[in-house]
């Protein structure tokens, strides 16, 4: 809640029946109120689409490896953290389920408010020749209707949204929406799937908005009376210093007069109490002025029902439980991977970028260096040698309490005329002492068949050049694949 601001000028105290008017801002969730205390500490869980067979006529193909987008859930994730960031609502963290597991896995060690699942429908694109008119003046201001001919894209992405409690699971809010977005243009230069990574963030920002419309909520502004006894000086002088926000001043003088004063005194002190986020005393403030000023037709600017109602929301924000950091703060080791490809640079790269995933999602990591070398001491130089050693001995040697392996499958480009393949896919497996081993695997597979077999070999190679130069094989293909092995895992939001 913000400052609040004066309304009416104390001068105007004689003209307004004693009393000055200030404005309080409070947020209104659209979320039934019962939900309202499982929003202070949230997990996400996103679930992607499932994958889907055949010709694309979805984009979830795109996730079994077809030409397309690779959706990006970490922005999604970010947007409505960000949008989330407001009193009484907070992401505290997020993760995507994609192995068909329960939405409350890790929510045990993370001890969140609620969960907040989001399931995600196959987008799906298309496009057609439309004709629009539009109206013209030429020079001499004589309107002209001018029609043309454009490709009129649409993106659509269906979404279901469930709020549960956490303990226990219980359902407190559900609702679904279909999301769309659109675009003219005069030619059909874009292929489907790439108009469609084009504007997938569009898309992106109408679910986060409306996901903190609903438990962010709207500003509104109430109003609180602050009365003044007329001709009283000390009662002015107080309802002077709230005016100008010197409430705890304010209160002294109300507290002084308490023994001899009356409603208007305790109601100040019930104002004051509210603006300084004191929302049990403010409440038990406001009940003993209502029940002085019983039978006084003075009091009736006073809205007391609503007051209480925006009192029984903000504490219930206020008591929201804060999310468990502790599973972040773990000390993990990201180990060399294991490769069974021809790749030389690759695997390694792909490692530091699942390093970089890693540390932006808040986990306590040791220096890829200092893993490297307290290895090299033990005899390990390669990923595929730490088979021959046991987790519990790894974890000693690098003074870790989590381990993650990676083993590369594939890592590499097929050119053949027009037709071009890049493909990366791995396994990952975490493990920590006393604690269920996880494993997922992660692929990439993007396919590119150019229009023109000169244009698409000479793109393609002059990519390649650049990127072996740079040892940077499959730069773009490795960045996507390390985000979407980080995205098994919780992130946390900072």
């Amino acid at each position: 809640m913000k400052k609040l601001l004066l309304l009416l000028p104390l001068a105007a105290l004689a003209g307004c029946a004693g009393y000055l008017s200030v404005k309080v801002k409070h947020r209104l969730p659209a979320a039934p109120a019962a939900s309202r205390p499982a929003l202070g500490a949230l997990y996400l869980v996103i679930k992607p689409p499932p994958p889907e067979e055949g010709e694309l006529s979805s984009l979830a193909g795109a996730l079994l490896g077809k030409s397309g987008p690779d959706m990006n859930f970490q922005s999604l994730a970010r947007r409505a953290a960000k949008m989330l960031r407001q009193p009484g609502s907070r992401l505290c963290a997020w993760r995507v389920e994609k192995g068909g597991g329960k939405p409350s896995d890790f929510a045990d060690r993370l001890n969140p408010s609620g969960l907040l699942v989001l399931t995600l429908g196959a987008p799906s694109v298309s496009y057609k020749k439309e004709e629009r008119s539009a109206v013209q003046y030429d020079r001499k201001r004589k309107k002209q209707t001018v029609k043309s001919k454009v490709w009129a894209y649409s993106a659509t992405l269906p979404a279901e949204v469930h709020l549960l409690a956490w303990p226990g699971e219980a359902v407190l809010d559900s609702w679904a929406e279909v999301f769309t977005v659109s675009e003219d243009r005069f030619d059909k230069a874009k292929e489907e799937s790439d108009w469609y990574t084009d504007n997938e963030e569009k898309l992106f920002a109408q679910v986060a908005g409306r996901i903190a419309d609903r438990y962010a909520g709207r500003v509104i502004e109430r109003f609180r009376p602050v009365f003044a006894v007329k001709k009283d000086e000390e009662s002015e002088k107080a309802a002077e210093l709230a005016g100008d926000g010197r409430w705890e001043e304010a209160s002294a003088v109300w507290r002084a007069r308490l023994p001899q004063g009356g409603w208007r005194d305790q109601l100040g002190l019930a104002v004051a109490a509210e603006v300084g986020k004191d929302y049990a005393a403010a409440e038990e403030a406001y009940r003993r002025a209502q029940a002085l000023a019983e039978g006084d037709k003075a009091a009736k600017p006073v809205r007391w029902g609503e007051i209480y109602r925006d009192l029984e929301r903000a504490r219930a924000v206020q008591e929201a439980r804060k999310c468990d950091q502790s599973w972040f703060e773990v000390k993990t080791a990201l180990l060399p991977f294991s490769d069974e490809t021809t790749s030389i640079d690759g695997p390694v790269l792909a490692r530091q970028l699942l390093f970089a995933q890693l540390k932006e999602a808040g986990y306590s990591l040791l220096p890829l260096e200092e893993t490297d070398e307290r290895l090299r001491r033990r005899g390990f130089s390669d990923g595929g040698q730490l088979t021959a050693a046991k987790p519990g001995d790894l974890s000693a040697w690098l003074e870790a309490g989590r381990l993650v392996f990676g083993d590369i499958t594939d890592y590499g480009e097929i050119m053949a005329g027009v037709y071009n393949r890049r493909m990366i896919k791995g396994g990952f497996r975490v493990w920590a002492p006393g604690e269920q081993e996880l494993s997922f695997g992660e692929s990439v597979v993007r396919v590119k068949a150019p229009k023109s077999l000169l244009g698409g070999l000479a793109g393609q190679l002059a990519k390649g050049l650049v990127e072996r130069v740079r040892n940077k094989p499959l730069a773009y293909e490795a960045g996507i694949f390390s985000r979407q092995a980080a995205e098994n895992l919780p992130a946390a939001v900072k």
